[in-house]
């Protein structure tokens, strides 16, 4: 069985690997065609020796870890609502049926300031304020998550500019717009 990815006529049969991009690749000619043919044939891949340091990769796992085992009363004091889309939920629903799953909705404040109050007017998004436990409630969850955000965001805008490169888009240019 072959599959055909209609966009560009690349084939891809079922013993091809998702592709597993190296950031750290000294060969940038190569990079920037490895990255495009990724997202051109597959539109995704793994990407590995990213520099997001892996101890705090894991001090991001362990809070989160803490967090979800916090009690359930506090958990709820953080509980997303009509005027606050972020926060914690474990009321989601999938075809009308709940999910069996809990989350925690962060993001980037609308300050675009970590070191802003959280509910500053300033911090006002689209979809609310972030909402954290207390330092008391989750020791560092705070901290962790704004240091790991951080650093998915350069690794973000990175990834954002090799894209763009390997598409031949220069800053500067029309298509850069």
């Amino acid at each position: 069985v072959v599959m055909t990815n209609n966009n560009n006529g690349n084939n891809i049969t079922p013993k091809d690997e998702i592709p597993v991009i190296n950031l750290s690749n000294p060969n940038t000619e190569q990079l920037l065609q490895q990255i495009l043919r990724a997202c051109t044939t597959w539109g995704f891949f793994q990407l590995i020796n990213h520099d997001i340091p892996l101890p705090l990769i894991q001090s991001y796992r362990d809070s989160k870890a803490r967090f979800f085992s916090m009690p359930y009363e506090t958990k709820l004091n953080l509980k997303r609502n009509a005027q606050n889309a972020r926060g914690y939920f474990d009321d989601e629903l999938t075809k009308r049926r709940r999910d069996w799953k809990e989350a925690l909705d962060v993001g980037v404040p609308g300050s675009r300031k970590w070191d802003t109050a959280d509910f500053d007017e300033s911090n006002a998004c689209l979809d609310g304020f972030n909402q954290f436990p207390t330092q008391e409630e989750c020791p560092d969850f705070r901290e962790v998550t704004v240091e790991y955000f951080e650093e998915c965001a350069k690794l973000s805008n990175r990834l954002a500019r090799l894209m763009a490169c390997a598409l031949g888009i220069t800053e500067g240019s029309d298509d850069a717009q």
